[in-house]
């Protein structure tokens, strides 16, 4: 796997958690890593999760949950 294609698969999911009102850059690195090889081995999975997360855009707000 290229470093490009890695990029791109981390930069995705950091999306995605975003899309559900979650800050990634405020996670610990050993989570936000097993995320991410998952779904190195699970492009298309990752493509679907990431549009469903689109729905949920705007819909959390960080700052109002527990």
């Amino acid at each position: 796997m290229s470093q490009t294609e890695v990029e791109r698969i981390k930069k995705k999911v950091d999306e995605m958690y975003e899309n559900y009102g979650i800050d990634p850059t405020g996670m610990d690195e050993e989570d936000l890593s097993r995320v991410y090889k998952y779904y190195f081995g699970k492009k298309e999975e990752l493509e679907s999760d990431y549009e469903q997360s689109k729905k949920h855009t705007g819909l959390f707000d960080e700052d109002e949950m527990i």
